[in-house]
């Protein structure tokens, strides 16, 4: 089940848009990002934040910068659903770990039962579902 552009208008979705952010944007975006999950057992939150940084820093890495963060909680059964926009054509993939990185989506690629790129007219979004109680 993919992400789509116009999810964010759907009931539950709660967005921030962090289009033109430098690093110091992206740590308001975690911070907002754990604001929003505070009802979370702890080792869900860590979980989710380090979701949430991930696919923020490869979108400013890689892909010009984030667009918009978007996250959104489904209670029965638990599911938090990480989405990061972008304007990027690019197709994001597991890199073998180097000393410069690569382990970001493998770290997702762990922490999330299912993840992936769902593409548009304006770029992309790359999204994760995680587990929670």
């Amino acid at each position: 089940m993919q992400v789509n552009w116009g999810a964010a208008d759907e009931p539950g979705w709660q967005v921030l848009d962090v289009s033109g952010a430098g690093l110091p944007g992206l740590a308001g975006a975690r911070r907002w990002a754990e604001a929003r999950l505070a009802s979370l057992a702890e080792r869900h939150r860590v979980d989710v934040l380090i979701v949430v940084g991930e696919l923020l820093e490869n979108a400013y890495v890689h892909a010009g910068g984030p667009d918009q963060l978007r996250i959104h909680h489904a209670l029965d059964p638990c599911v938090i659903t990480v989405a990061v926009a972008d304007v990027g054509t690019g197709e994001p993939r597991p890199r073998v770990p180097g000393r410069t990185g690569g382990r970001g989506l493998l770290l997702v690629d762990q922490l999330a039962f299912a993840w992936g790129v769902s593409h548009h007219d304006d770029g992309k979004i790359v999204w994760a579902r995680l587990a929670c109680e």
